[in-house]
């Protein structure tokens, strides 16, 4: 594993600004081991046992407010020569003195992600837990393998986040766990089906005017479409992060040429800020919804709980000529602007089991 030396902050690193969905590079300046796989306990009898890897960032301070795409973070350089088949991936803050896991309202996000841009395993707030169902693999040191000599490489980004707590002061790590195997393990025995990553964002910038569908009652006077980007700190607007005023607002989307040939989408997640009440993915090629990913918040706060995924052995499909659209709705019941993002993520299985060859950010 090789670590930059430096921790990074984004108001520090215009450059990173973006890191949630553009990520950031800095070449290494030290080398340290990773840490020893170890293997599970709890694999069936039936196969082979899981390995187990963990790595983390450097020490991140949370010391007042830190809004999402405003915490300290860290990119740590890996190896990725031993991750064959990634079954499962969990990330966590911990407190760096008691070595205890933090909140969920403290992680804003992490990812694992070729030099080229593409994010191949990405987690956040409300989807901080990503277990592939039975049979299905993502083929990490593939992916990496395929890609051109200069830019073989893996890295891990985490960010920390603090939307509630202004008296605070905690030095934490983002550490991520993996599950895998090495395709020695498998011996004679089948290889799991291969899983690809795609993404859709939601972006606000000449996003049309929300309308009504056919079927849906006349829009009422408390849904806005008011879609101001948000200011970053050294200037500029992302259109992937907006404000929603006070109220309901509806925003969609459509996205062609998703996938580079047709597939089944075996596990999915959304990502959304506060006071998201759901994300829709929707084929309206065909007109059938096929997921929709619904927010589950605490009860004595306004902070998410969980946010439900998608987990089919059977799965849904998809087609290269399809076109698609993604809804997120979000309720502001603040008297105040409040950020919103909108970004579900697709693990597929092309037809054929065939090889997907990551030539540019995903």
């Amino acid at each position: 594993m090789i670590r930059g030396s430096r921790l990074i902050w984004l108001r520090a690193a215009l450059a990173c600004a973006m890191a949630f969905t553009l990520g950031c590079e800095r070449d290494p300046t030290a080398v340290k081991a990773a840490a020893p796989s170890t293997q599970a306990t709890d694999a069936a009898p039936s196969g082979p046992k899981p390995r187990i890897v963990q790595f983390g960032t450097e020490t991140l301070p949370i010391d007042r407010i830190y809004h999402s795409m405003q915490g300290p973070f860290d990119r740590v350089y890996l190896d990725a020569s031993e991750l064959d088949w990634v079954t499962a991936a969990r990330t966590d803050v911990v407190e760096q003195a008691s070595q205890k896991r933090m909140g969920d309202e403290f992680f804003c996000h992490s990812q694992l992600q070729l030099p080229n841009g593409t994010r191949l395993l990405t987690m956040a707030t409300g989807a901080d837990d990503l277990r592939f169902p039975k049979g299905f693999a993502m083929p990490v040191s593939a992916i990496v393998e395929g890609q051109p000599e200069p830019l073989r490489g893996l890295t891990f980004l985490g960010m920390v986040l603090n939307n509630h707590e202004a008296e605070i002061n905690k030095q934490t790590k983002v550490v991520t766990t993996l599950e895998y195997f090495k395709d020695s393990d498998f011996g004679n025995k089948p290889r799991p089906k291969k899983l690809y990553m795609t993404s859709l964002l939601m972006e606000v910038e000449n996003l049309e005017e929300y309308k009504p569908g056919k079927d849906e009652p006349p829009i009422s006077d408390d849904v806005t479409t008011h879609c101001a980007l948000v200011e970053q700190p050294l200037g500029g607007k992302l259109k992937l992060h907006w404000m929603v005023p006070p109220g309901l607002q509806k925003t969609r989307k459509l996205d062609r040429n998703l996938i580079p040939i047709d597939g089944t989408v075996h596990f999915a997640w959304a990502h959304l800020h506060n006071y998201g009440v759901y994300m829709r993915l929707t084929d309206v090629t065909t007109g059938k919804v096929l997921f929709q990913a619904d927010v589950e918040n605490e009860p004595d706060r306004d902070q998410i709980a969980n946010i439900s995924q998608y987990s089919s052995e059977k799965g849904f499909r998809l087609y290269k000529d399809h076109v698609y659209e993604i809804e997120a709705l979000y309720n502001n019941t603040t008297d105040h602007d409040v950020d919103a993002m909108a970004m579900m993520v697709l693990y597929y299985n092309p037809d054929g089991d065939l090889n997907i060859k990551y030539t540019g950010r995903q």
